[in-house]
């Protein structure tokens, strides 16, 4: 859990990010970076470090077909969040600045690079439990982080609720998001019991992949959906001011229709919003305050 620095108590002031981690968080995080521009202004060059920062760490699986390779990369990035040190990195160096003067707890920055991990092995998602531990580790901790910069976190518990919630339906969103690519790797990092009396599409025909794939993204549109509405039923009693922490998941709905499509090829195909749509959505979320 975060220690998070409460507004009456502000964080010492920073400078804006440098380049380098803007441009991480615009290509690698858009939609939290986008939400982090909706942010009040003294947390608003946190959130983007925070961006770059789940940005870089989550593309690794995509990145590296051999989970060795994508083990030695998450390994440099706990090595140089616990060095002593500056490591040279921008991203790595500026969230470091970001932990030490907002006060985050070492775990819970960590955390996304524990989940990430998961994604790597083809049995890293083996159940439901695994899933649930999962999205607490990369998307919960995510919604966390972004609370202990806006000045919830262990200091709301409603908002630290719906943390869990909506961090459940923001993983399995990118996990369908990524499905495409981690199948190209050969790996599934999803419960088995999803595809029901489908087969595996890894190895099967291209008809046969095609129509599990299909499952497979029905099932976690229905699981991140589930989420959402819980989160939905709720958001009025999250605070003002932590709005912003919940922005992406107005994303959740467009994405999975997106995904749907009937015309899209699921293996082939990434799915994603135009830049038009993803801000304008970003933008009506935040001037409701509903998601």
């Amino acid at each position: 859990m975060s220690r998070s620095v409460s507004p009456s108590e502000p964080a010492e002031d920073a400078g804006p990010p440098a380049q380098p981690v803007l441009e991480s968080a615009r290509t690698c995080a858009r939609d939290r970076y986008l939400s982090a521009l909706l942010a009040p202004a003294d947390a608003q060059g946190d959130l983007v470090v925070l961006a770059a920062y789940l940005g870089e760490v989550g593309r690794v699986p995509l990145l590296a077909q051999d989970a060795t390779i994508g083990e030695i990369r998450l390994q440099w990035w706990r090595d140089a969040l616990a060095a002593p040190g500056p490591s040279g990195h921008p991203v790595a160096d500026a969230v470091r600045d970001v932990r030490d003067r907002r006060r985050i707890d070492d775990a819970l920055l960590m955390a996304p690079i524990e989940g990430v991990s998961r994604e790597l092995y083809e049995d890293g998602v083996a159940d439901q439990r695994a899933l649930d531990l999962y999205a607490e580790e990369t998307d919960g901790a995510a919604i966390r982080l972004a609370l202990a910069v806006l000045g919830g976190g262990d200091r709301d518990a409603e908002a630290d609720r719906l943390a869990g919630l909506g961090g459940r339906a923001l993983a399995v969103t990118r996990l369908a998001l990524a499905l495409p690519q981690h199948l190209a790797h050969g790996r599934l990092p999803l419960p088995a019991a999803f595809l029901g009396a489908q087969r595996d599409p890894r190895g099967a025909c291209p008809a046969e992949a095609r129509a599990a794939t299909r499952v497979l993204l029905a099932r976690l549109a229905g699981e991140a959906e589930q989420a959402l509405a819980a989160v939905r039923s709720r958001e009025g009693r999250i605070d003002r001011g932590l709005f912003p922490a919940f922005l992406p998941l107005c994303l959740v709905q467009p994405y999975f229709k997106v995904m749907m499509t009937p015309k899209r090829d699921v293996l082939e195909d990434v799915a994603d919003l135009s830049p038009l749509s993803r801000v304008t959505r970003l933008w009506l979320a935040h001037w409701r305050g509903r998601i």
